[in-house]
Formats: C-alpha cells, sequence, structure tokens
C-alpha cells in the first residue's frame, strides 16, 4: 500500500507541473546548456619512448571540432614547443626537426574546422599534425625526460537565441483568471568553451500602465580547460614562431559581447555589450536594461546574444632520451 500511495503521489506531482509547463509549440521553456567543447587536441602522444640520441620521434596531435560552430582556418593556428627544443638548429643540443615542415613551431590547418551537423549527418572536421623530431646528443649511459607541448590558439564564437514575453499588467491578469499559463522566455545555445545563458527574472516580463522598460541577465563562463583571450588579438595568417604569440596580461579574459535584435522591434539594448571582463576568469553576470518595449497584451522579442573571443588549449607529452 505505502509503494502504491507513493507512486500515485508522484504522478500527481507530474500531472501538477505538466500544467504549468507554458504553452509554446516545439519549444523547452528555460535554457539549453552547452557542453565546454571546441576546437579541440582529442590526443596528443610522442613515439617511440625512449629514443636514443640521434634518433626520430613523431609528435602527432589529433585535432577535432567538438563545439558548435566552424573555425576558419585563417583564425586558428597550432604550436608546438616544449623543453630543450629548437626546431630549425642542427647543433645536435637540441630536438630539432627533421625536414622543412617539421621545422614549423606554427602550424595552421589547410580547411576550415566545421562541427558536427547532427541534421545533416555529417562528422565533426578532424585534422593530424605531425611533427618527425631529432633527439639532442646524450653521453653514454645518460637519460632525460624532455616534455612536448601543443597548443591550439583559435578565434570563436558561442550564442545563446531565444524569445522573451512581455505582458501587459490588463493580459497578465486575465489570463491568471481564465487559468491560462503564461508563456515564459526560452533559449538555447551553442556549444563551445565558453557557455553563454540568458535568464529573464520575473518571467515573463509585465509592464505595467506606461512602463516600456525591462532587463534580462546575460552569464557567460568558460566551462572547458583552456584560456580565454581578447579576440582579433592575434594576427593568426602572419604568425611565424612562437615569439609572435604575444598574449599581454591585460589581454586574457576578455570575450566581446554582441546583442541583436531584430530591425523594426522598437527596441535598445544597452549596459551589456562591448567588451566584458571575466573577473575570476570563469564566469560573469551582465545585466542588460532594454528600453522600447510596447505592447497592448502581450508579444515575444527576439533576442540573439553573440559572445566573441580568442581560446587556447594544450596537451603535453613525455618522452625519454638514452645517451649511446
Amino acid at each position: 500500500m505505502n509503494l502504491k500511495f507513493y507512486a500515485l503521489s508522484i504522478l500527481a506531482i507530474v500531472s501538477i507541473s505538466l500544467c504549468t509547463i507554458p504553452e509554446i509549440p516545439g519549444v523547452t521553456p528555460g535554457v539549453v546548456g552547452a557542453a565546454g567543447r571546441g576546437l579541440e587536441i582529442i590526443s596528443f602522444t610522442s613515439e617511440p619512448s625512449p629514443v636514443f640520441s640521434r634518433g626520430t620521434a613523431r609528435v602527432i596531435m589529433e585535432t577535432e571540432n567538438q563545439g558548435g560552430s566552424t573555425v576558419n582556418n585563417d583564425s586558428a593556428i597550432v604550436y608546438l614547443t616544449g623543453s630543450n627544443i629548437n626546431l630549425g638548429s642542427t647543433t645536435g643540443d637540441y630536438w630539432f626537426g627533421s625536414g622543412a615542415e617539421d621545422k614549423k613551431e606554427i602550424r595552421r590547418f589547410p580547411k576550415n574546422m566545421a562541427p558536427e551537423d547532427v541534421v545533416k549527418g555529417t562528422p565533426a572536421s578532424t585534422y593530424r599534425f605531425v611533427w618527425n623530431l631529432v633527439a639532442p646528443n646524450l653521453t653514454a649511459g645518460q637519460t632525460r625526460n624532455d616534455m612536448f607541448i601543443g597548443r591550439i590558439y583559435h578565434e570563436y564564437t558561442s550564442a545563446a537565441n531565444g524569445n522573451i514575453w512581455v505582458y501587459s499588467d490588463t493580459e497578465s491578469e486575465a489570463a491568471r483568471a481564465a487559468g491560462r499559463p503564461l508563456n515564459k522566455a526560452s533559449f538555447t545555445s551553442t556549444a563551445g568553451p565558453v557557455a553563454v545563458e540568458v535568464t529573464v527574472t520575473p518571467d515573463p516580463i509585465i509592464l505595467y500602465g506606461s512602463e516600456s522598460t525591462f532587463s534580462f541577465n546575460i552569464k557567460i563562463s568558460n566551462v572547458a580547460a583552456g584560456t580565454i583571450y581578447k579576440n582579433d588579438t592575434l594576427s593568426y595568417s602572419t604568425i611565424t614562431s612562437g615569439s609572435g604569440i604575444n598574449l599581454k596580461s591585460e589581454d586574457l579574459n576578455k570575450v566581446f559581447v554582441e546583442v541583436k535584435i531584430p530591425t523594426g522591434s522598437g527596441l535598445t539594448v544597452t549596459d551589456c555589450t562591448g567588451e566584458q571582463e571575466l573577473v575570476s576568469s570563469k564566469s560573469m553576470t551582465l545585466v542588460c536594461t532594454v528600453t522600447g518595449a510596447s505592447v497592448s497584451t502581450f508579444k515575444s522579442y527576439a533576442i540573439n546574444v553573440i559572445a566573441h573571443y580568442g581560446y587556447y588549449t594544450e596537451k603535453t607529452a613525455s618522452v625519454t632520451v638514452q645517451g649511446r
């Protein structure tokens, strides 16, 4: 009997919950979060290990776009560095590249890197970078552990797109009196290393009398393991060496926020656009002020929030060198 009563209680709760869901065909209320993925290094290895002095090791970087937007090949670079590495040297004191391509610490993608398209059924773009590196000289009997570091720097965008519902006070009272639910804001977010979420409080917006102003919140979070930097800081097409990656401390944790609204909506959005800084390097919440709303009954306003930023991630691989 207790189990039956428990099951009936659960059904009752579910039934009540379903009655409160706003009736927006095909759209689920709330915010759909985005996974913390972008243009990723999915594998970074050095083989063989150990390797003898003047032997050759293959450093292999496997990459894939696991995010939600395309990364153009002119807005991304791959960077190889590490301990005791000088790809252009042949003195025997450093790891160096055995061929022309192997001597380049900066490499570029030969194609635009597209994300998976679940509608078309096409997989995410992948690409493999390979460096053939010659080990430095060591005296017979000596060993040393070295490390290779691989990074991807790229420009990226993350977005949240949806609708905010606005009611007049008369319409909201009439809906409540009739037992009709009020439609609420609904946003979906693209997948990316920086998550963009939009929330509205109160939801829906109710304007009283001649009011024409409301607000909404934008939360921007670093949900992956990489570093955010100011967009358009690096010249990806001209960088040829590590010294060209001249990021400064003031470039870090900066995003450029853009809010798009349809032409003719009459709305103006302020206080939350332009360059913003994630002070804690993890997340921040912006409050947007919206003016120019006009509604006699109820209306939905389309809002598209886009964050532009640079991002880099890295992986490491170790190798043991033996002298002979």
